[in-house]
């Protein structure tokens, strides 16, 4: 085979060889990308589910005390801060009011006493309701807030889980193609050397030492 066909042979399989490798080597490369990204999509929606968890567990316990309250138990109001305050700070104003007149522990003052408290948990009641109401809305809020960034994020993840493939695929097909250019490059030199020793003997053929006899 003349030097020329051999080298040209030699060259072109290199070339594919080259063009596999590289193809091998962006595949790899597409694919630790798409892990990066994954991992990256994964920590900032933990981070965030983690920043939001405060008003998760606020709007939940708010519900919790509604709950309690519709279902007549009115211990989380009774025991609330500021109707506490708002009592005593009440209460001692009577005392200090009958004790002034000489009628602490008079039958009127016990129900000035009773019409105070039950005045003051009527006027606060629904204040303290909708507080824990607006608790409960922020709290659904948040989750939905994170059911929506939970679907962006699978959906992100399926993309680029989608798009590594694809570069997989792509990449399995330039080496395919690769490794066949190589071959029809070999098969093609050996054709022109065939063809040219052919001519030579005037439409003989042969191979190897021995013209005419294959």
């Amino acid at each position: 085979m003349p030097w020329g066909i051999a080298a040209a042979a030699v060259v072109g399989a290199y070339s594919a060889n080259q063009q596999s490798k590289a193809a091998k080597g962006a595949a790899g490369a597409q694919s630790r990308a798409a892990d990066a990204a994954t991992a990256e999509q994964q920590r900032q929606f933990d981070l965030t589910r983690q920043d939001q968890q405060p008003w998760m567990q606020a709007g939940q316990g708010a519900l919790t005390q509604m709950q309690q309250l519709n279902a007549g138990d009115f211990s989380s109001f009774k025991e609330s801060p500021d109707y506490q305050f708002a009592l005593d700070q009440g209460l001692q104003g009577l005392d200090r009011s009958a004790a002034a007149r000489g009628s602490l522990y008079s039958g009127g003052h016990s129900a000035d006493l009773l019409k105070f408290g039950e005045g003051l948990a009527s006027q606060n009641y629904g204040n303290f309701y909708n507080r824990l109401a607006g608790l409960s809305g922020t709290g659904q809020t948040t989750a939905s807030g994170l059911g929506t960034l939970g679907a962006n994020y699978a959906s992100n993840i399926g993309n680029i889980g989608i798009n590594n493939a694809n570069n997989q695929r792509d990449s399995i097909y330039d080496r395919t193609n690769a490794g066949t250019n190589a071959t029809n490059q070999l098969v093609g030199a050996f054709g022109q050397w065939y063809g040219g020793q052919n001519k030579s003997l005037n439409g003989g053929w042969y191979l190897g030492n021995q013209p005419g006899k294959g």
